[in-house]
């Protein structure tokens, strides 16, 4: 069955559109400005680039009908400024975020240890080399979802909306069963709409963020997303 979006659907689509066209086209102004020495510049920076590029991604699934993958991917612009406000908490905080991919890669490989998937043919003391990799790991530990929100005062936020986003990501029938069990675009195009005010100010917080810390080392503070949602 073909989707066809509702007209309210097109138009809120239309201005998310716009606000993510206005934060592309001024990349190159916030470039200009950003401190490549700085690692709490080049962390807001790299992750509103990574973040654009999910809003768009966002956008086109949510024309076509495809509500579960778009909220979906709201999950990784959400988490994405967890990161951001997080590591504007201190240089620490970014230092351990912008290393945080050895983290992921010592843990992927302790995994494929234990399942015996992989050998330390290089190491002759499997033991020494296991003990390298938690001291390693205890060294660029990250904080949970739910301290990261804590901690950059995004609590409403995380309680409102992340049990959702995480649902989709994780396959839970959590998005279907607002629709009755009822698969068709008209319930696609309301589901949609139900999740936009959600997509407006994640992106929207993850931009202007960006934007003020780097042009006027200005913290943008947090929005009070009870009243912005309530709102929406």
């Amino acid at each position: 069955m073909t989707f066809l979006p509702s007209e309210e659907l097109i138009n809120q689509l239309d201005e998310l559109s716009a606000l993510c066209a206005d934060a592309r086209n001024n990349l190159n102004r916030i470039n200009d400005k950003r401190n490549a020495t700085d690692v709490q510049h080049q962390v807001l920076f790299i992750s509103l680039v990574r973040t654009i590029k999910y809003f768009e991604a966002y956008l086109q699934l949510a024309r076509s009908g495809f509500g579960e993958p778009a909220a979906a991917l709201l999950r990784s612009i959400y988490e994405a400024s967890l990161w951001m406000r997080w590591s504007l908490q201190s240089k620490q905080n970014a230092e351990i975020y912008f290393g945080a991919s050895k983290g992921e890669a010592i843990r992927m490989l302790k995994k494929l240890l234990n399942r015996g998937l992989i050998q330390l043919n290089k190491y002759p003391e499997e033991k020494v080399a296991r003990e390298m990799l938690n001291s390693h790991l205890k060294a660029v530990k990250l904080p949970s979802w739910d301290e990261l929100a804590r901690q950059s005062g995004l609590e409403d936020l995380h309680a409102l909306i992340y049990p959702q986003l995480s649902a989709m990501s994780h396959g839970s029938l959590l998005f279907i069963g607002g629709r009755n069990n009822i698969i068709s675009p008209v319930a696609d195009s309301e589901n949609i709409l139900s999740f936009i005010p959600v997509a407006n100010n994640i992106f929207r917080d993850c931009y202007i963020l960006c934007e003020e810390w780097i042009l006027h080392g200005r913290l943008h503070p947090v929005p009070d997303f009870r009243k912005l949602m309530a709102q929406s």
